[in-house]
């Protein structure tokens, strides 16, 4: 009777602990989904809701004006289109390169093998705004400024996949390499056949954050195109819709952020699962 008394505390204080930790966790959703609520809410107000004094969360008047306002006023459909491309270009080649690259410095054995992979890792330490004005120079020589070849070449390769991959090929077990090489398999067959179906979930994962990446950038196809037909919808979106007059029309801004954040809204939900797994699953193994 006298070791229940502790353990039936125990049991307690653990569970007490675990949902103060969900009410935290709860709270700090809810506190970074309030911007992203408080956009969708806005591109379904009218402009007197917008303007109104006080102002409210919910629309008082729900329209869908905003978003036919917003589709119309600039090429949205060609912004999504370049948009998509480049992520496109830019997850394909980050998933290529960093398989083949994970691959070598998993179950390869050359000299100097080590050191590349930790001048890899280094590089991760290196902003991309250290590497900017080397690259916009580069592009301009090349004239591939306003092409999608000068929005995605500096972004084909990703050391972090590099990393990510590697680090879940070394939890593969090394019998499955001695078993492939001794039926006579050629590397590329054992990495096709073996390693990327093992591979799946990290390599879904890290598809996932790249798409996320390429997605989201502002700053480099901010600089790097100056025809309105080349630009994507992150950019798209800061040049349209503001009047002299008027200023800028909130709802139909809004409501163009919403369109630009669905994509990476339906690709977290459907996948979240997926990403969970893949990190999960990716070992720490040095």
């Amino acid at each position: 009777m006298k070791a229940t008394v502790p353990t039936t505390q125990l049991k307690r204080r653990i569970a007490s602990t675990d949902l103060a930790l969900q009410i935290f966790l709860i709270v700090v959703g809810l506190m970074i989904a309030l911007p992203i609520l408080i956009a969708i809410f806005t591109s379904f107000k009218s402009l007197q809701d917008i303007s109104a004094n006080p102002t409210t969360i919910f629309p008082r008047e729900w329209t869908f004006r905003n978003y036919v306002t917003a589709w119309n006023a600039t090429p949205f459909g060609r912004y999504l289109v370049n948009s998509a491309v480049q992520s496109g270009i830019i997850v394909i080649c980050q998933i290529v390169f960093s398989v083949l690259a994970a691959f070598a410095f998993s179950f390869m054995e050359f000299r100097g093998r080590d050191v590349m992979f930790y001048l890899i890792l280094g590089s991760l330490m290196v902003p991309f705004q250290l590497t900017f004005i080397p690259n916009f120079v580069l592009i301009s020589k090349w004239q591939l400024a306003n092409t999608y070849a000068g929005l995605t070449l500096p972004f084909l390769g990703s050391a972090f996949g590099v990393f990510l991959l590697r680090q879940f090929f070394l939890t593969l077990p090394k019998d499955l390499h001695d078993s492939a090489v001794i039926d006579g398999a050629s590397s590329f067959r054992f990495l096709w056949q073996i390693v990327v179906p093992l591979s799946r979930g990290s390599i879904s994962a890290f598809g996932i954050f790249a798409f996320l990446g390429a997605w989201n950038q502002y700053l480099w196809p901010l600089i790097i195109t100056n025809d309105s037909s080349m630009r994507t919808v992150q950019i798209g979106i800061r040049f349209f819709l503001f009047d002299q007059e008027r200023g800028t029309d909130w709802g139909a801004l809004m409501a163009g952020a919403v369109i630009v954040m669905l994509p990476t809204l339906l690709i977290f939900l459907v996948a979240q699962r997926q990403l969970v797994k893949g990190i999960a699953m990716t070992g720490l193994k040095g």
